[in-house]
């Protein structure tokens, strides 16, 4: 009997969540009026790194939505600089502006930090700053398959992180995005190939812009994805070969996949000057993809979104001209 009504339940829910969606702009109305009234109480959100480039798109789509939130940033003047308003200065760490600026926060977008070798310790310290803060949910912008023994070794911060969320009793929403369709069409561009030890693994790139949509989507109703994990893909799984095969005709110009061996791909990053840890996250990047880790095809972007996700040809399209 109470999984019947807990199923009628969510089966009405969701048609709500439809019809808001249908008439966004009346029900935005009628919110502002209530809060100003005072008979509604607003979920209050705050959302990390927005002088970054998707924390920053994040908090512009929330406002262009409707959805008030609180824009905390490292450097709080170079954040007013670039036109955010109503932003706090706050660190991944567990300081006394860090607490403050989490103070009356119910829901908080966490970007994973900048790469570090403390990266993790760091977001433990700012995850209990959310604890002493008294936040009730954090959605975490991790990685795709994260495990403990990823290929890909920063996914095994995301997954102590992601773990280290749900010890502390938060409520949690956990958006797993693939590798960045961004990513790989700037190195071609930037270097006329892309060179890794990726074999024939596919590679389920996202286009960062979907994530982002996602992510403002979900704080305009955060209750509904409360204590899921997302995975955040784009529609379609591509070789290397395939991703240059498509970026090339796009350009109009050749650019060449090369297939290194493990040895090669670490001894032709030493042209840049980095710690052992870098050049282990810049190869594993292709290791994870050979060995199959960063295959697979989800249908949450539209389950959120309720499109699809966008393909590489698509991105390219919406962003670049053609040759």
């Amino acid at each position: 009997m109470w999984a019947f009504l807990e199923k009628i339940k969510k089966i009405s829910m969701d048609i709500l969540f439809e019809k808001i969606e249908e008439n966004k702009e009346v029900f935005i109305r009628l919110r502002d009026k209530l809060r100003i009234r005072g008979d509604i109480k607003m979920t209050k959100i705050a959302v990390t790194g927005v002088t970054g480039h998707l924390g920053g798109i994040v908090s512009k789509l929330c406002k262009k939505n409707g959805i008030e939130v609180r824009n905390l940033a490292r450097n709080k003047e170079k954040a007013e600089k670039m036109g955010f308003s109503n932003v706090f200065k706050s660190s991944y760490d567990k300081s006394e502006d860090t607490v403050k600026s989490l103070e009356g926060i119910d829901v908080l977008f966490m970007v994973s930090g900048s790469e570090n070798p403390n990266r993790v310790q760091q977001h433990k310290d700012f995850i209990d700053a959310a604890k002493m803060a008294k936040v009730s949910h954090i959605v975490y912008l991790s990685f795709y398959n994260a495990s403990k023994n990823s290929v890909f070794t920063l996914g095994r911060d995301h997954f102590a992180t992601e773990e280290y969320i749900k010890e502390n009793g938060f409520k949690y929403t956990l958006l797993r995005d693939n590798f960045y369709a961004d990513f790989f069409v700037d190195m071609c561009r930037e270097y006329g190939e892309i060179k890794g030890p990726a074999g024939n693994g596919k590679v389920s790139v996202v286009v960062r812009s979907d994530v982002s949509e996602v992510v403002a989507k979900i704080l305009e109703n955060p209750e509904k994805w409360e204590n899921q994990t997302l995975n955040m893909t784009g529609p379609e799984e591509l070789t290397m070969n395939e991703i240059v095969k498509i970026v090339s005709e796009y350009f109009g110009k050749e650019i060449e996949y090369i297939d290194e061996t493990v040895e090669e791909a670490y001894e032709s990053r030493k042209i840049w000057k980095a710690e052992q840890w870098e050049y282990d996250s810049w190869v594993s990047t292709y290791t994870a993809i050979a060995q199959g880790e960063q295959s697979g095809i989800s249908n949450d972007i539209e389950k959120v979104l309720g499109r699809k996700a966008t393909s590489l040809s698509e991105y390219l399209e919406k962003n670049y001209r053609k040759y």
